[in-house]
């Protein structure tokens, strides 16, 4: 399902390096994390001005100047997540732990901690605040009801525009960084699998 948190340990693919600041890795990181935020999952596709809704959040906050240009240290985060994560210290790393056996989003949109370090996740990213849960409650909603009726032109075509990839899905052969430990990540990338035509219309 479209909210289902990884139950595996993240496995990263790209490991650019050698960036003066910590913006030119956004593009990296948009691939890296399936175009959605690691905390709350809402993706690019849903917001009008796609990526421009998210930002480059750090694990370890950029204020204690500890990893600011680590790409291990990176996360890709939509704005309210980032600005509601601010300087907390003690969030899970995704990356090490698979939020997934912490977090269970429910059908009606809501989200259950399996675990004390769900909670810490409910609470840091408000992850049942009243206008989160109605959103994402419309979110499946849409889902169910568009994938039900795929046999249906217009509604394969609306699934298709709110369940699949960007449009500017991001060329990384295109980004030069200094460095690269997983270059094999590029051929990898969704942008290359479109090129082979062997990207899915939806996820």
């Amino acid at each position: 399902m479209i909210f289902d948190f990884p139950s595996h340990r993240y496995s990263r693919r790209h490991g650019p390096s050698g960036y003066r600041t910590y913006h030119p890795y956004k593009v990296w990181l948009r691939d890296e994390f399936t175009f959605r935020c690691v905390f709350c999952l809402v993706r690019e596709r849903w917001y009008p001005n796609g990526d421009a809704a998210f930002s480059v959040d750090h694990l370890i906050p950029k204020s204690l100047e500890l990893g600011v240009l680590d790409y291990e240290n990176l996360l890709y985060a939509c704005l309210q997540c980032n600005s509601l994560k601010l300087t907390q210290l003690g969030i899970p790393d995704p990356c090490a732990v698979p939020y997934g056996l912490h977090l269970k989003v429910n059908d009606d949109g809501t989200v259950s901690p399996l675990s004390t370090q769900g909670k810490i996740l409910i609470d840091a990213f408000w992850l049942n605040d009243p206008e989160r849960v109605r959103y994402r409650d419309e979110v499946l909603r849409d889902f169910r009801y568009f994938r039900d009726r795929l046999a249906e032109p217009e509604a394969a075509a609306l699934f298709k525009s709110k369940f699949g990839f960007p449009d500017n899905l991001p060329d990384l052969r295109k980004n030069k960084p200094r460095r690269n430990s997983r270059p094999e990540g590029i051929r990898r990338s969704y942008y290359a699998r479109r090129q082979r035509g062997r990207l899915s219309d939806t996820y």
